[in-house]
């Protein structure tokens, strides 16, 4: 008879299921530093003893939320037809992200807090993936003539991830200075605006 790993649950493989939905609704309403894990494990009905045996820490329920969470925003990095262009890449993601409220929330939060995991998460998890992405592209446009010689790689990139990233992180001054409110319509406008705007800006650098 095979021996069950010590600690193991017994006919409750849905624990990690409503651990992680109970996690995902607290760390979603509120900071990283309000929740506890005793109310989590209280939502889900379950115990602080089966947070430790899934996830290990508070932290490791946190990034797992984060990560679930992400989900759509990684595919979209691995979709063969994202990437072609900068004004593609831009796209996808604004695609994503618009209609995404958890995403654009749970992104927003973790990189105005410092101290929160989250944000190494983020910034290892997610850029990861859009630096090579956007390497490529600017190797494959100066091949291609599109990228004047004059044209600063390393501020193009920090320009490009400045659009990406500014309007979730800065979405309360946007809504609060501005009078603007950042939705799927929001978004959607900006997006527009950021490709023509990128468009623009790298036809005129070539000479």
């Amino acid at each position: 008879m095979e021996k069950r790993r010590p600690g193991r649950p017994v006919g409750r493989s849905d624990i990690r299921d409503r651990l992680l939905a109970a996690a995902r609704d607290r760390f979603l309403s509120m900071p990283y530093s309000k929740v506890t894990t005793r109310e989590i494990a209280e939502l889900a009905g379950s115990n602080l003893a089966m947070i430790h045996y899934y996830f290990g820490s508070k932290e490791g329920l946190y990034k797992a939320v984060l990560g679930h969470v992400a989900e759509p925003l990684e595919h979209a990095w691995q979709d063969e037809h994202c990437g072609h262009s900068l004004n593609e890449l831009l796209n996808t993601y604004y695609q994503v992200m618009a209609p995404n409220s958890e995403l654009t929330s749970a992104i927003s939060n973790a990189l105005a807090n410092e101290k929160s995991p989250g944000r190494d998460f983020v910034l290892n998890r997610l850029l990861e993936r859009q630096l090579p992405q956007f390497d490529a592209l600017l190797e494959t446009m100066k091949s291609n003539g599109e990228l004047g010689e004059h044209m600063d790689p390393d501020m193009l990139k920090v320009s490009f991830l400045s659009m990406m990233w500014q309007p979730f992180v800065m979405k309360d001054l946007y809504e609060q200075v501005f009078g603007l409110t950042v939705d799927e319509a929001f978004m959607t406008r900006l997006a527009a605006h950021n490709c023509r705007l990128m468009e623009n800006g790298l036809r005129s650098s070539v000479i």
